[in-house]
């Protein structure tokens, strides 16, 4: 990975402060029940199903669910005190906190530094004290992206986007722009993921089937996960990588003119998004080898994914943050401070919902008022065409009434073909907006991949059987017989 292999953070020079000591294990065999503590720092350890493992939520080590053996750990190192000491230093008593009275966010900021509205709510409810604990990250990405080059950067992703209202591109009005360090978590580990499935080759009579299984083994450096609650996790991912490059050891100058946020989850917290992503790393490299296969069927009762050797580091990232106001609603916005990244949601398009209530209304009240006076208008034909005599008027009004009905048999017809129409529409570009205007996609695998460590990936297909289609005369499927070897 070549941001990584630039400056790498565990290399010759470089500092660590967050190297755990190893867990040893005491050989004893099965865990008892009762022995619910971490053999590490002593704390409770509790059972994590998307871990299928017990972890110690103090120290972040991991242990099997029926020993003590360690199948890892999620980085944190007891000795190292991630709250800071409420004993600040010179440079900490010079900055305070800006709380918000709407959201509860708490910034960090130098006592130069005033804000007038919340980054993440909007709210201009809000207060200053003084800070209560040192503030002490690791390490800071400093900022690239000026508010300028930020403001045009976003401006150029929203012109990108489709089906949006009518004017909001430009008529929407930039409220709040806010440049902040956001808390993030750097994840190094060596990811084990186990998936399976039944895979199959033709696309005729005859299939093969086969059960597949696959196994890899590699190494991922700097996953970032954000530590604040207030902001939306698909956001962040969206506007990144990172350039772990320009990464270095916190200093607090770094922080003169810019707000940062404090972390709010340790890693422990975030167990089940930890391996849900990382998990997702496994998944869409897997389903790259099941490519060869014409169809393809997934075992999630079988696919498995852990992480060993762990270890994390607390860092600021930097993050423009925007708030466009449009037609009364506000709409976050976020571009990466270092790489100009941009990404957000945007609203759809009210002509989708038009669509919707259009088609609602043409197969609802609609599509029954034109049928119950075609019914009406059949029982005056059906009476007059049942009279033993007919003047002059009676054929007139028997025309009329039959020129009426074929038109509103007529315009049922249109109608139903125009809400299927519309319903059809409506559908697509309600599923064509949601995949354009929703948050950009995260970077993935590639991203993160250290390429200076060894991967394994194994494939191992085993064949089960052939499968012949059996068809009737017109060629539809009634059945199939396997041939098994």
């Amino acid at each position: 990975m070549a941001l990584w292999n630039s400056r790498p953070l565990n290399g010759a020079g470089a500092v660590n402060p967050f190297g755990g000591a190893p867990v040893k294990n005491n050989g004893e065999g099965r865990l008892a029940a009762d022995s619910v503590k971490c053999p590490s720092c002593g704390s409770n350890i509790v059972y994590e199903p998307e871990l299928s493992a017990m972890m110690c939520r103090n120290c972040g080590n991991i242990y099997a669910a029926d020993t003590l053996e360690p199948r890892g750990s999620l980085g944190i190192s007891k000795e190292h005190d991630y709250m800071g000491d409420s004993d600040m230093s010179e440079e900490d008593k010079k900055r305070h906190e800006i709380v918000c009275n709407s959201c509860g966010a708490a910034l960090v900021a130098d006592a130069n530094t005033m804000s007038t509205m919340c980054p993440f709510c909007g709210s201009p409810a809000l207060i200053t004290r003084r800070m209560s604990r040192e503030f002490k990250p690791d390490y800071i990405v400093p900022f690239k992206i000026d508010k300028d080059q930020a403001k045009k950067n976003m401006m150029a992703w929203l012109a990108t986007k489709k089906y949006t209202p009518w004017g909001f591109k430009t008529k929407s009005r930039l409220t709040n722009m806010t440049a902040l360090y956001v808390p993030f978590w750097l994840m190094d580990c060596v990811v084990h993921s186990d998936m399976s499935g039944t895979g199959k080759v033709g696309r005729g009579t005859t299939k093969t089937i086969y059960e597949v299984n696959t196994s890899m083994t590699y190494h991922v450096k700097g996953v970032p996960f954000d530590a604040s609650v207030k902001i939306a996790n698909k956001l962040m991912e969206a506007i990144e990588p990172f350039d772990y490059k320009d990464m270095v050891k916190f200093e607090s100058r770094y922080l003169q003119g810019f707000y940062a946020d404090k972390y709010e989850q340790l890693p422990s917290d975030m167990t089940e998004r930890i391996i849900r992503r990382i998990g997702k790393f496994s998944r869409d490299e897997s389903d790259i080898a099941f490519k060869k296969y014409d169809q393809f069927e997934k075992r999630f009762d079988k696919g498995f994914t852990w992480i060993s050797d762990a270890s994390v580091k607390y860092c600021l990232l930097p993050v423009w943050f925007m708030t466009v106001e449009f037609e009364g609603s506000q709409y976050q916005f976020a571009v990466n401070g270092q790489t100009g990244e941009a990404s957000g949601q945007v609203p759809n398009t009210s002509v989708i919902d038009k669509l919707d209530w259009a088609v609602k209304l043409a197969t609802g009240p609609l599509k029954w008022f034109p049928i119950a006076i075609a019914a009406v208008i059949s029982i005056f034909i059906w009476m007059i065409t049942n009279q033993s005599y007919a003047d002059g008027f009676l054929a007139a009004l028997l025309t009329v009434l039959i020129v009426i009905e074929v038109i509103l048999l007529g315009t049922i017809a249109v109608v139903s073909g125009l809400a299927a129409t519309a319903k059809i529409i409506s559908s697509q570009m309600r599923k064509a907006a949601n995949e354009i205007n929703d948050y950009d996609k995260d970077p993935g695998l590639d991203a993160y991949l250290d390429s200076t460590s060894h991967t394994d990936f194994k494939v191992d297909e085993k064949f089960l059987r052939h499968v012949v289609l059996i068809t009737d005369d017109n060629g539809h499927v009634i059945g199939e017989r396997s041939i098994e070897v």
